[in-house]
């Protein structure tokens, strides 16, 4: 997500005031990223805006918002282009430096009207990566007994993002309701339900494997509280998760370039095609907006055919 210097720190300041009658975007980007902080949004959000805005800013972008225009941000997402970076990347690039326009003109700074007003550059859809029924069973039948199972198993079985699993609490896991909360982008909290597979693995590593992997007692009453810990005995990061699966993925012939991510439209793909309602299924993503669902799921073939003998009229 962007380039290979790591953003900045935020710096704590006083309100922008115009130098010369110019509202430099520097001191703006500041002003923003800070909003974004006391407003609860996560560091990694507010790492990837500033990774998207430092490199607008060392690749020609404008020093004042007075400059910034419709053209200059179709410019820019020019060159981008004919760098060869993906829609999707390029795609980020307009959400952030629009996001960070529409800010600006709520703080009533000077913003040209046609920035507002642009629309979104497409991106193709591409059918999204699932694995298959026997393709599962195959990496529960490689992943070893434990953490590296069970976090199969609640990937698959409740569509929660990496993210999110690793930020799981011992505190947050409901054997009782079969349930687990999870706090999602936007400090965003939602109760997503599991199965038996996934409740007869949380029992089995709560009771038997987790008390081994505790990190010792000079780490502190927080350190205690994480659900899952590595090898090294700290809470498990998204790099042990991707780890993990890279390499339990080639021993279940699954494709090369599969990810945990991949658990994610399995879960809403296998969900579609036994009936769910999309609705429902955007609930259990924990998506804002229906049209982000429809693009994190695709319909199969089978479904389709499907729906077609179903529906379509006979002679």
């Amino acid at each position: 997500m962007g380039g290979a210097i790591g953003p900045a720190p935020v710096e704590v300041g006083v309100r922008v005031q115009p130098l010369r009658g110019l509202h430099p975007v520097r001191a703006l980007l500041r002003e923003w990223l800070l909003e974004l902080k006391v407003m609860g949004r996560s560091q990694r959000t507010i790492e990837w805006y500033q990774q998207k805005m430092d490199w607008y800013r060392r690749t020609g972008g404008v020093e004042n918002l007075e400059e910034l225009n419709a053209f200059e941000l179709k410019r820019f997402l020019a060159e981008q282009q004919e760098r060869g970076l993906s829609d999707n990347t390029i795609h980020g690039f307009f959400q952030v430096i629009k996001s960070f326009a529409n800010w600006c003109a709520r703080e009533e700074y000077p913003v040209a009207p046609s920035v507002l007003r642009m629309r979104p550059p497409k991106v193709a859809l591409k059918e999204m990566s699932t694995y298959t029924g026997e393709q599962v069973q195959a990496i529960f039948d490689t992943a070893k007994v434990g953490w590296p199972q069970l976090a199969v198993k609640i990937l698959l079985g409740t569509g929660i993002r990496v993210g999110e699993l690793c930020g799981l609490r011992l505190g947050d896991v409901d054997l009782a309701g079969d349930t687990v909360r999870v706090l999602g982008k936007g400090a965003k909290q939602r109760l997503v339900p599991f199965g038996e597979p996934a409740r007869a693995a949380l029992l089995e590593y709560l009771t038997r494997s987790r008390s081994s992997m505790l990190p010792a007692p000079e780490a502190g009453p927080a350190g205690l509280e994480a659900l899952f810990f590595n090898r090294r005995r700290r809470p498990m990061t998204q790099r042990d998760v991707r780890g993990m699966l890279e390499r339990y993925r080639a021993g279940a012939g699954a494709p090369a370039g599969t990810s945990p991510h991949t658990l994610r439209h399995s879960f809403a793909t296998h969900l579609l095609e036994g009936g769910a309602d999309l609705r429902a299924v955007q609930e259990l993503l924990g998506h804002v907006a229906l049209t982000t669902t429809q693009t994190y799921t695709h319909v199969s073939n089978e479904r389709l055919r499907r729906v077609y003998q179903q529906a379509h009229p006979r002679a």
